[in-house]
Formats: C-alpha cells, sequence, structure tokens
C-alpha cells in the first residue's frame, strides 16, 4: 500500500476544508433567505469541469404535508426552459427539417400580414417585433390550440423584426408550435427523446394536471408579491398555459446540474448547438453590456463571460448560470414567486462560488 505524505494529507485536508467552509457559507446564506422571506424551498446544483460537485435541499416542497426538498424535488422551470424550445429549434435545422430564415409563414400560413418578416430566428431571439402584453391575457380562460394561435396573432408588432429586443414569451410559444407541425407530436415529446434522455434528465418531464407525478413541489406566492405578505398557494391557470414551449417544464436539480455539466465536458452531439443558441445575437438595450442569443442572456462581468437565464411562472422561480471559462454551472430552483428575487440570488451565488460574479438581473 502506498504511504500519503506528509504534504499530500496537508493539501486533503485544506481542500476538505475550503469546501466544508463553502458549504457552511451556502447553508447559511440560503437559511437566512429563507426565514428573511418566508420561502418555503428551494434546491441548488453545482457543477465544475463536468461534474457534479453539489446538490443540496432546502426546506419544504409541500407545506401542508412538510415534505422536505431533495435533490430530486421536480420544480417548474419558468423561462428559463425556453433554452430547450431553442435547443430542439437547432436540432432541426442540423437535421435539414428547417432553416432559421424560414419565414414563420411557412408553418403557419394565416398568419398576420405584418408578421411576413419574421423568421424563426426572431422568435429565438425575441427580436420579432411582437409586445407580449400580459396584464391582459385571462390565464383561467381555457382554449384550444387553434383558439390560442390565433389569440397570439392578436399581439401587437410594433417595430419591423430584427430591429429591436423585446423579450416575448408569444415568440417561443409559437416555435414550440413548429416543433409540434414538424414533428406531429407533442412539444415535450420531442424534447425527452432528443434532448433530456441523451443527457440522462431522467426526472424532466411535461406539467400536467392530471397525472401523478411523483416529488412533485407545490407553488407558492406571497399576498400582493410583496414580502412580508401571506404565503398562499400558487393561483390556478388553465391548462393551456401550461403546456407552452416558453417554459412548460418539471426539472430537477440534480437534472439541472446534469445539463449544465455536459456543457463542460466533451460532447460533440451538442457542443456546436450550444455554441450557437449562446452566441450574441443582440444586445437588450443599447446602453447596456447584456446580449441575448437564442434561449440565453450573455455578458462579460469583472473580465468574466456569464450566460445565464431567469425564469418565474406561478409560484415558482429559477435562475441558471454558466461560467464557460471556469467550467462551472449552478443551477437554483424555489418553489416560491420570492418578494426580492435578485438579494436571494445573488447572496446565494456568492456562497456557492464566490470567485465568480453573478449575473446582472
Amino acid at each position: 500500500m502506498r504511504r500519503m505524505s506528509v504534504t499530500g494529507l496537508a493539501l486533503l485536508l485544506s481542500i476538505g476544508a475550503a469546501q466544508s467552509a463553502q458549504a457552511d457559507a451556502l447553508d447559511d446564506a440560503v437559511n437566512a433567505e429563507i426565514k428573511r422571506q418566508n420561502i418555503p424551498g428551494l434546491a441548488i446544483g453545482i457543477e465544475r469541469d463536468g461534474k457534479i460537485i453539489r446538490l443540496s435541499g432546502y426546506g419544504s416542497a409541500n407545506l401542508e404535508w412538510q415534505i422536505p426538498v431533495t435533490p430530486d424535488t421536480r420544480f417548474q422551470t419558468g423561462s428559463t426552459g425556453k433554452q430547450f424550445t431553442s435547443l430542439a429549434i437547432l436540432m432541426l435545422e442540423k437535421d435539414g427539417k428547417l432553416s432559421l430564415d424560414d419565414p414563420i409563414a411557412k408553418y403557419f400560413p394565416d398568419v398576420p400580414a405584418s408578421w411576413a418578416d419574421i423568421r424563426l430566428r426572431h422568435f429565438l431571439s425575441h427580436t420579432s417585433g411582437l409586445d407580449d402584453d400580459f396584464a391582459k391575457v385571462d390565464l383561467q380562460k381555457n382554449l384550444t390550440w387553434e383558439e390560442f394561435r390565433q389569440f397570439i396573432y392578436k399581439w401587437p408588432k410594433t417595430r419591423p423584426a430584427g430591429a429591436k429586443w423585446v423579450y416575448s414569451n408569444a415568440g417561443y410559444q409559437m416555435l414550440g408550435m413548429v416543433i409540434e407541425k414538424l414533428t406531429g407530436a407533442p412539444y415535450h415529446r420531442y424534447l425527452e427523446s432528443q434532448i433530456f434522455r441523451p443527457l440522462g434528465m431522467n426526472a424532466t418531464r411535461d406539467l400536467s394536471e392530471t397525472e401523478i407525478i411523483p416529488f412533485r413541489a407545490a407553488g407558492y406566492e406571497h399576498e400582493g408579491g410583496k414580502l412580508g405578505g401571506t404565503l398562499g398557494n400558487q393561483a390556478w391557470a388553465a391548462p393551456i398555459f401550461n403546456h407552452t414551449a416558453d417554459g412548460s417544464t418539471y426539472i430537477t436539480a440534480r437534472d439541472f446540474t446534469t445539463y449544465l455539466a455536459a456543457m463542460d465536458a466533451p460532447n460533440p452531439t451538442f457542443a456546436a448547438l450550444w455554441a450557437k443558441a449562446k452566441a450574441p445575437v443582440i444586445k437588450t438595450d443599447p446602453d447596456k453590456p447584456v446580449s441575448y442569443g437564442m434561449g440565453w442572456f450573455t455578458v462579460t462581468k469583472n473580465g468574466t463571460p456569464i450566460e445565464y437565464h431567469g425564469g418565474s411562472w406561478q409560484g415558482f422561480r429559477a435562475l441558471i448560470v454558466h461560467y464557460p471559462q471556469q467550467k462551472t454551472g449552478i443551477a437554483i430552483l424555489v418553489n416560491s414567486d420570492i418578494p426580492e428575487w435578485l438579494p436571494l440570488f445573488d447572496k446565494v451565488i456568492a456562497a456557492a462560488v464566490p470567485d465568480l460574479p453573478p449575473p446582472p438581473q
């Protein structure tokens, strides 16, 4: 048996102590914010060099039954799931099934005449010229898919496609319909067969109002969305709004971290597609450094490139961050609307990866 040198033992002990201190700092930061903001539950995953180095769960997945959050608790992605839609479109392009320069009218000839200049790439980069006005949406009115598409057609188009970045859920909802039209199957079936299962994301799946879904977290909202507001169950939304391609996905901290880790390990199947999705297309604001690619925000902060996206949907918030130079990724999933989400995410990232800057939000 080889005997470890005193120097080697000291090095291992110092690494262990540093990891323990980091773990304590992360636990302290998360638990303090859970208490301050009355957050039900939270899960975190961290990867480095293509390997998962930490998975942690905090608080409750279900307050009525006091079920604890674990790395295998299913949370809703919100808009962090837009990157899966982007990746699916890019895979279909790679397979010769479509082109990013295809006009949306190629797939839906009945689109408004004002949409003639909209290409698929405009939907991916939020530059279609459409303005979402969700304050006018009745989320409790269920629609057929045909009615829903006609409903999207009524969104105002206020500028030429490609002229300006304006965040648009409607664009990603249309992309989901394109995927279904080309594959002849529900949007999530394509994601599962082509993305989730090949990457080992075995718990990631679509939302469902009727199925029994193990380890599903309940979503919670603070009254008025304010700190100190009474905590209640998430508001009910009609089924149509939980099956669109702008972020209607269940995922676990384990699966999301597995996804991030795949970016930092040799992965010829996805590497070129991720590179294309993350390439900056347009600045979100001419006076700010943040750019948007296709399902990803990108920025360089303190000399550090950062790729990230947040998500929010009735009783859930999420954030994923990837540092390509450091080959490090972090996923944060919460089953609450979080009245003060920016301090939470900043404190968690500062404790989880203290050597790296948090993304702007």
